[in-house]
């Protein structure tokens, strides 16, 4: 019994130990892990949206804010007034007068043309007065450019001489008796006689002077009959076939041009007095406060042409951008719109870097091929550059 019991116990410890050995034969090795397939993201960077163009407008000169014409969100054209300063009715005045003074000085320009046929007919009609007077000129210098005038002033000039002579001997005889008494016959008779040295002297000097003025006159009456002639002649050279005065005309061209100068100064100053929007785009932003005061290094208004959006990068550094092209897409992933993707284009990359927390970086504008109405100025995406 004990035999069949011990038998029976060794055979199922041999059936155990049997399949303990094949479970061990047949059971797999571990399996070696299968490594996961790594995807090269390419170049990715952070960048924001902005505009295709954005500008600050204030006013040129400071003042007092008088209209403000726009809201923010209003879409404006090119030129379009958004805002005024104090004063207006001043400047408009000063522009009106101008214009005055331009239509005067217009009106005097026409006047000039209309009436140039009067003013050739007029210098004609000078030219020959001139010639006229020219010639009683030479007829007045021919009487005393003789030989007989000019011996007649020198026998003048001599007796004028000798006149003199006798008067100064008169003064001498006179005045060695002159301490005589008043009625004394001596005194009396060199009184007498210097009175007719002196009557002589006079008449002699103005006999000379009348003859002398005559030949100069003549001279002179010449000279002037002949510069006379000679401006006459070009006025009637410069007035010829209906052409106005060139004198005048010049004046008549400045004194237009004086007002037009006028004109674009109160212009140039009405303008600083308004600010208009460079281009045409959407009101961002407005500082203004109408009846508050502004100066040019004040914000006045923030425009932005949002006909096209572009996202600028930020962070894309020098060992990433070369592997940038223009031209290339790219994927954009924006924050605040999770699970959607967009396209851009790379449209150009900065010449210039820029230094961002010790890192050189550079920045690349993306022209975004998709619109959106959730998008807005400044949000936040990441730009996949992959191939």
């Amino acid at each position: 019994m004990k035999k069949k019991i011990m038998m029976l116990i060794t055979l199922l410890t041999l059936s155990g130990l049997l399949i303990v050995g094949c479970d061990l034969l047949q059971a797999p090795a571990d399996p070696t892990p299968i490594p996961t397939p790594v995807v090269d993201p390419g170049v990715v960077a952070e960048a924001n949206l902005v505009p295709a163009d954005h500008v600050v407008v204030n006013f040129p000169v400071p003042g007092k804010v008088a209209d403000i014409l726009v809201s923010p969100g209003d879409q404006v054209n090119a030129g379009e007034v958004l805002a005024r300063l104090e004063p207006m009715e001043a400047l408009e005045a000063q522009i009106l007068t101008a214009e005055l003074a331009i239509l005067d000085a217009e009106q005097g320009l026409d006047k000039l043309y209309e009436g140039a046929d009067l003013v050739a007919a007029q210098a004609k009609i000078s030219l020959v007065e001139a010639r006229q007077a020219l010639v009683e000129a030479e007829r007045a210098w021919d009487a005393v450019d003789t030989d007989d005038f000019i011996e007649e002033l020198d026998d003048a000039r001599l007796e004028m001489i000798d006149a003199r002579d006798d008067l100064q001997e008169a003064e001498e005889n006179f005045a060695d008796h002159a301490d005589l008494s008043e009625d004394h016959p001596t005194r009396v008779r060199y009184e007498d006689e210097l009175e007719e040295a002196q009557a002589a002297y006079n008449e002699a000097v103005w006999a000379f002077e009348t003859l002398q003025n005559r030949y100069d006159l003549a001279a002179a009456q010449l000279e002037a009959a002949q510069s006379a002639l000679d401006d006459a002649q070009r006025n009637a050279d410069a007035t010829l076939n209906g052409r106005p005065d060139p004198d005048d005309l010049a004046l008549a061209e400045a004194n237009l041009e004086q007002a037009r100068g006028q004109l674009r100064a109160a212009e140039a100053a009405l303008e600083d007095l308004e600010l208009r929007a460079p281009f045409a785009g959407r009101i961002m932003r407005i500082e203004l406060i109408a009846g508050a005061y502004t100066s040019p290094d004040q914000l006045g208004m923030v425009l932005a042409d949002t006909s096209a959006w572009y996202l600028e990068t930020n962070d894309l550094t020098e060992n990433q951008v070369i592997d940038v092209r223009e031209g290339r897409e790219v994927k954009i992933n924006f924050d605040a719109l999770p699970g959607e993707t967009f396209t851009g284009q790379v449209e150009s990359i900065s010449e210039y870097f820029l230094e961002r927390f010790g890192d050189i970086t550079y920045v690349v504008r993306i022209h975004l091929l998709q619109e959106d109405s959730h998008l807005r100025w400044g949000m936040t995406a990441e730009v996949k550059f992959s191939d």
